[in-house]
């Protein structure tokens, strides 16, 4: 096999693998409900960093004294507010928000509330 073959058949094998994994769907209400509610989101959002605590009762709580969420078919809403929807693709503990289809910032949840 001449080096040009190998090169072609190694990048066949390289596409093809990738495009078997593909991109994540984004989750769906009940996925997201269950990764979030009762835990800690850390990460970052554009160039801010930061940590959102989702408690039971529909508010959030993070360093600037958070507020009221909703999750919903659209994502998680912050209603009242100019934040609109995310939708998130959750993989395991990391989750990325997207808006209008575009990824707007990555992370991780923890178990519980870990902002106390």
């Amino acid at each position: 096999m001449t080096f040009s073959l190998i090169s072609r058949k190694l990048c066949a094998i390289v596409i093809s693998a990738g495009m078997a994994g593909g991109a994540l769907a984004a989750s769906n209400s009940d996925e997201v409900r269950a990764a979030l509610v009762g835990n800690t989101f850390k990460g970052s959002m554009g160039s801010e960093v930061y940590s959102s605590y989702f408690a039971d009762d529909g508010t959030y709580d993070d360093a600037f004294g958070g507020g009221k969420y909703r999750i919903t078919d659209e994502g998680v809403c912050y209603p009242d507010t100019d934040y609109g929807c995310y939708t998130a693709e959750i993989d395991g503990n990391t989750l990325e928000w997207f808006q209008n289809g575009e990824s707007v910032g990555t992370g991780v949840i923890e178990q519980g509330d870990t902002l106390r």
